[in-house]
């Protein structure tokens, strides 16, 4: 009987460090999809354009008025390095 105490004790044990895990995650969650908003917010702050501007052009690029050069998503995502680092911050700990 001492074995069935000891898997009901282990049980309980993975229970708890499951329910830390899933509790870390929605942590992690939240941060990544603030770090996202600050980003775009930046990135908005950078063109220098007032609501108006800003409305107008997101509203002719979503339509297909404009496009982007070609190779310039690819360009962004080139010079932009950092896209890697949350992974290995994760491993870290």
């Amino acid at each position: 009987m001492a074995t069935v105490e000891k898997i009901r004790r282990d049980i309980e044990k993975t229970k708890e460090k499951i329910s830390a895990q899933q509790k870390r995650l929605r942590e992690l969650e939240a941060q990544l999809t603030e770090e996202e908003n600050l980003e775009i917010v930046r990135m908005v702050k950078a063109v220098k354009m007032d609501n108006r501007e800003l409305t107008a052009f997101l509203k002719a690029y979503a339509s297909g008025l404009i496009t982007l050069p070609d190779g310039m998503m690819e360009a962004e995502a080139a010079a932009d390095p950092g896209d890697e680092d949350m992974e290995d911050s994760e491993n870290e700990e």
